[in-house]
């Protein structure tokens, strides 16, 4: 039997409580239904916050700061104005400078691939929509020891929103409407329609990550929707006939799959469905030494029409490749961590002074 060595990403905040609601909903609502005024702790937690945001503009001799900070853009402002800010000089169309192996499977997403740099990546990314921008992603990891050092391990890509100026009245309305929207389980989708996004996880020596996985996902608004079958279309002209198909519905997934070699995985080999791989901005990344790059993608169709549109979400990456730079980051790390150890020690050796006894 084949050996294989698996890591598996931490789940996206979204998923995860996603399927927990999922497994959950019908003893949730109960609860729910039960929790229809507000609990004294959440009054007096806004009542606190409603305290506490009174008091932040006044003045204090006792809280003043040394140095000087750089300030963050503050006021109301458009989309477009937050996405200019944050955004800073970008160059598009953006050119990749990253070699396409030769003969190598298509395993690009809107041409970001595995393998491609941070800021590569970043800029293809930005040149997705003149709303778009970039931000590191800290609450996703993968389990690797970085021995103290700070790896950027992925970036979101989404649309600029609007900076809103409330005060501290309307800031506590709104929390309350959070609240009770958690309370009664209401769902709130992660993407607006008519709005794309990207999740990109990266591995590397800080400076130098580069793309372990790259998944976008797509919304279409009424009138712009396109047919299910074009974009399956669409889909195979890039990517090429599909290892695995499958239609439920409304919703139809479609798998590319190779091994580490780079043969494709095709229907009726024992290891078709073994590299399958979650789509999604918010779906876990699993990796196998066994799988070579594997793109997935999943079309939902409008709940009006099935025939057209809803969404869509495509994946890709290379569990063997990200595995191997998974691997080589941490053993650099750890002779990184090694070495500044000893130094330390030779060091203290030299210059410390011997202990009273």
């Amino acid at each position: 039997m084949e050996r294989t060595e698996s890591v598996v990403v931490q789940v996206a905040p979204y998923y995860e409580k996603q399927k927990t609601r999922e497994m959950g909903a019908f003893e949730w609502n109960l609860q729910a239904r039960r929790r229809c005024t507000m609990s004294p702790l959440l009054r007096v937690t806004l009542a606190w916050a409603v305290l506490s945001m009174a008091a932040c503009g006044s003045k204090s001799g006792n809280n003043a700061t040394t140095g000087t900070a750089k300030s963050s853009p503050a006021g109301a402002a458009s989309a477009e104005q937050v996405a200019k800010e944050a955004r800073g000089n970008v160059k598009c169309p953006a050119n990749s400078s990253t070699a396409w192996p030769a003969g190598a499977p298509v395993d690009d997403v809107t041409g970001v691939r595995p393998g491609m740099s941070w800021d590569e990546a970043a800029n293809l990314v930005l040149c997705d929509n003149p709303l778009m921008v970039v931000t590191e992603n800290t609450s996703r990891g993968y389990n690797i020891n970085t021995y103290g050092q700070h790896i950027r391990q992925g970036f979101d890509g989404k649309f600029a929103e609007p900076r809103v100026v409330r005060n501290p009245q309307q800031t506590v309305a709104e929390m309350m409407n959070q609240s009770l929207a958690r309370a009664n389980n209401a769902y709130a989708t992660p993407l607006p329609i008519g709005q794309s996004r990207y999740f990109v996880s990266t591995m590397g020596l800080p400076g130098q990550e580069q793309v372990v996985s790259v998944a976008r996902e797509e919304s279409f608004a009424e009138g712009k929707q396109p047919t299910v079958d074009s974009l399956k279309k669409a889909l195979i002209a890039k990517y090429g006939e599909p290892s695995q198909e499958n239609d439920s519905g409304a919703n139809s997934r479609l798998y590319w799959e190779y091994d580490p070699s780079g043969a494709k995985i095709t229907k009726g080999s024992p290891r078709l469905g073994i590299c399958q791989i979650d789509v999604g901005s918010d779906a876990a990344t699993s990796l196998s030494t066994g799988c070579g790059v594997t793109v997935g993608a999943g079309i939902q169709g409008a709940s009006n029409n099935p025939g057209l549109v809803r969404s869509f979400a495509v994946t890709s990456q290379n569990g063997a490749q990200a595995i191997a730079v998974l691997k080589s980051t941490e053993d650099a790390l750890k002779l990184a961590a090694d070495a500044r150890k000893a130094k330390e020690l030779n060091d203290a050796s030299k210059k410390a002074r011997a202990p009273k006894l």
